[in-house]
């Protein structure tokens, strides 16, 4: 049978340039390197039940934890599975209504288009449900040029 396999912690290690400039040229040169997640942080579990579960707990304990010391829990998520995972917690607490909520990939679409924009199925999914409303939000649209401005 095959594993599924869970990410946890940071799955690369290096310098990050997620917001690298571009030049007008249109070419980065990038001079950073990424490394394999050390094996100790990677965990394989059998089953998608088994991914989601351990998924619920980790955002539960993380949020319940940042609050405790900050007062406040940030989450960023990206679009795909994740989204499908989400949609099935059900937050045992109020850390919601103290979690800012961002995503870490945007699309050149409509934010409200349902079958394309990460924030719109997320709202349809769990965002609504939950009453999450601290959402940074960017303004969605087919311009690229306009997107990679407000970015």
């Amino acid at each position: 049978s095959s594993s599924l396999v869970l990410l946890l912690s940071s799955c690369l290690i290096g310098s990050s340039n997620a917001f690298l400039s571009i030049p007008k040229s249109g070419v980065a040169v990038i001079s950073s390197s990424l490394h394999a997640a050390p094996a100790k942080k990677v965990h394989i579990l059998p089953t998608e039940e088994d991914v989601t579960t351990a998924v619920h707990r980790i955002v539960e304990s993380s949020a319940k934890e940042a609050i405790a010391s900050r007062g406040h829990f940030a989450l960023a998520i990206p679009g795909g599975s994740v989204l499908k995972v989400l949609s099935t917690l059900e937050p045992s607490s109020d850390w919601v209504e103290k979690t800012t909520l961002a995503f870490v990939n945007h699309k050149c679409v409509a934010v409200d288009d349902v079958s394309s924009a990460i924030e719109a199925q997320a709202r349809e999914k769990f965002l609504n449900r939950w009453g999450l409303t601290d959402v940074v939000s960017l303004s969605g649209t087919g311009d690229g040029e306009k997107e990679a401005a407000e970015y």
